[in-house]
């Protein structure tokens, strides 16, 4: 019996650890939702409100960006700014309206 009581124990203690993990996980689009990302015309994430996770996901992002963004620019005999400002065009214009784009002046508002 005591071997059980472990294993329910054990059980348990798995089911709480990624229950609690899925709350602080933070998807890219919970952090647009929430505001606190904003799609920039570099192609690349901008930081509205930071914080940590924040910060973590934004770092994350941008770094597969650019790695996705090399390999198109090399297939294509183009440079990674070149493929990287395309691709700030096309994020901006597929934004929902009410989540956050860089505008001109640099600034992340509301599309």
């Amino acid at each position: 019996m005591n071997l059980l009581r472990v294993i329910k124990t054990s059980a348990m203690t798995m089911i709480a650890l990624a229950f609690s993990a899925s709350v602080f996980a933070m998807s890219l689009q919970d952090a647009k939702d929430q505001g606190l990302v904003g799609e920039l015309r570099n192609g690349y994430l901008g930081v509205a409100v930071s914080s940590q996770e924040v910060e973590s996901l934004v770092k994350d992002i941008n770094q597969k960006r650019k790695i996705a963004y090399a390999d198109i620019a090399e297939r294509n005999n183009l440079t990674l700014d070149q493929v990287a400002a395309r691709a700030g065009i096309k994020n901006l214009e597929r934004t929902q309206v009410g989540l956050l784009v860089e505008n001109a002046q640099g600034q992340l508002v509301k599309k």
